[in-house]
């Protein structure tokens, strides 16, 4: 007989077993549950790390499911920490703001041109291609006949002449040098200033310019203003004007009694001006009958130029400043010893062609002189020290905008002037203020619009394989040239003309 104890036993552990059986299944329920939930929450991790189970899978199996459709994972929801709704926002209102600025731009420029305006300009009506009114206001007109000019003869300059009398030029004591200019160089000067002279005197469309700075701190002229008034003092024949008769001047008369202020209300005309008797002893002065004055004259002087590639250059601003236009052709007289530097590096610089010719004639010509009646020994001297402080340096160097050649025109800007250029010449803005990297040689020419050469535009005119590291260099640095300043090659000078200004 069984007790009854024991059937009650029995049914109770029984009745246990089933419960434990039925919490087991549940227990499986539930992580199979748990995994699927796991799985959906974490759908875009990787399914040997998280798989994805279906039922009857514990989440710890290895499962044989499937990742589900994108579109149900896109659709499902995601955890956005704090930090990234912050960037998000900053994102978002930065992009808004970069709009509403361009947005304010154009509607500024909507009238004159289209874009954002040149670097360093806040509108385009700050930078039209043309000098400014309040500038160009206070300049005459030019002189009737410089419309016909197309012809630029450059006379390099090299010291300072200091002299009153022409008599004493050859005298090393009227001159203002340096130690390697001692010694029969002043010679050589006078004869560069007569051959400009020459070339002026034999084309009627010619204008003489004599280059060259303010480069000595002993000096209050520059060297062009020296030049100049040292053909002024010479007696020699002067280009002029096809128009004007040079035997009606007057501005070398002296003041008569009658002729002095007498505190009228209305002063007499500017060219009713005289220069008075002891003013004759000044060279600077029109001591040569100049007519009209100096404006009478097809010379004029460029005083800011530091070294030579600056005297190019810069002549061909001050050639575009003073008619209203660029030349067509270029003579540059100077040292035969440079001639390499100028016709190899300069004129490749500002990518002007040494071999083109314009109406029948050259675009360009070089007249080397060198020093006459100096040893052989100090010629060879002279053609060394050429190469390995003048033409090496360019080389490397076109620009002269680093290093030694940079440290150069620091010294000869003793007293720190400034050019006009960027004003009075804006179509040359940015080639006048190109500076590749250091080293670059040919391959950092400058490659934009010119008005002197136009084939050369857009980003992929004129790059030859040897460019195109600084290329990329360019295209990383938003096409703004490394050494700073804005650039052509984005069109912003591509509407310019390079013809005489208008008023």
């Amino acid at each position: 007989m069984i007790p009854r104890t024991g059937r009650g036993s029995a049914s109770q552990s029984s009745t246990s077993s089933s419960s434990s059986s039925s919490l087991g299944v549940l227990h499986t329920v539930r992580s199979s549950v748990k995994a699927a939930s796991q799985s959906t929450i974490f759908s875009s991790s990787s399914t040997s790390q998280r798989p994805y189970s279906s039922a009857g899978t514990t989440g710890t199996g290895t499962g044989s499911g499937s990742e589900p459709p994108l579109r149900d994972r896109l659709a499902q929801r995601s955890r956005v920490t704090n930090l990234g709704i912050v960037l998000l926002l900053s994102l978002l209102s930065l992009s808004v703001l970069l709009n509403l600025r361009s947005s304010y731009l154009l509607h500024r420029t909507k009238h004159s041109f289209h874009g954002i305006p040149p670097p360093g300009f806040s509108t385009w009506a700050s930078f039209h291609g043309l000098t400014p009114d309040s500038i160009r206001a206070t300049a005459a007109e030019p002189i009737n006949g410089t419309q016909n000019l197309n012809h630029l003869v450059l006379v390099v300059g090299h010291a300072v002449w200091a002299g009153t009398e022409f008599s004493g030029k050859d005298n090393d004591a009227n001159w203002i040098l340096e130690h390697y200019q001692l010694g029969g160089s002043v010679r050589t000067y006078w004869k560069h200033i007569q051959r400009g002279l020459d070339l002026a005197n034999e084309d009627p469309h010619a204008l003489l310019v004599f280059s060259g700075g303010q480069t000595r701190p002993q000096a209050l002229q520059t060297e062009a203003e020296s030049y100049f008034s040292l053909a002024l003092a010479s007696g020699s024949k002067l280009p002029v004007f096809p128009h004007i008769d040079q035997l009606k001047a007057t501005s070398h008369e002296p003041i008569a009694a009658q002729d002095e202020s007498t505190g009228d209300a209305v002063p007499p005309p500017v060219t009713s001006a005289k220069v008075g008797k002891g003013a004759h002893s000044n060279a600077a002065i029109a001591t040569h009958p100049a007519p009209l004055g100096l404006q009478g004259l097809r010379m004029t002087t460029e005083n800011y130029a530091l070294d030579s590639f600056q005297n190019l250059l810069f002549s061909f601003a001050r050639f575009r400043e003073y008619t209203g236009r660029f030349p067509e052709r270029i003579t540059v007289v100077g040292y035969n010893v440079k001639r390499a530097r100028f016709e190899e590096l300069h004129a490749k610089a500002m990518r002007w062609s040494v071999k083109s010719v314009w109406s029948g004639l050259k675009r360009w010509t070089y007249v080397g002189i060198d020093d006459e009646g100096i040893p052989k020994k100090a010629h060879e001297l002279q053609a060394e020290g050429e190469y390995l402080r003048g033409y090496s340096w360019f080389a490397k160097d076109m620009y002269g905008c680093h290093g030694n050649l940079l440290e150069k025109r620091k010294k000869r800007n003793p007293t720190r002037r400034f050019h006009p250029y960027f004003t009075s010449a804006p179509e040359i803005a940015d080639l006048l203020d190109w500076c590749p990297p250091e080293d670059s040689g040919l391959q950092g020419i400058y490659r934009g619009t010119l008005p002197w050469d136009l084939r050369v535009s857009g980003d992929q005119g004129g790059w030859g394989r040897g460019s195109l590291p600084y290329k990329d260099q360019l295209r990383k640095n938003g096409w703004k040239p490394l050494g700073g300043g804005p650039d052509s090659r984005k069109g912003w000078f591509s509407w310019l003309h390079a013809d005489r200004e208008r008023g």
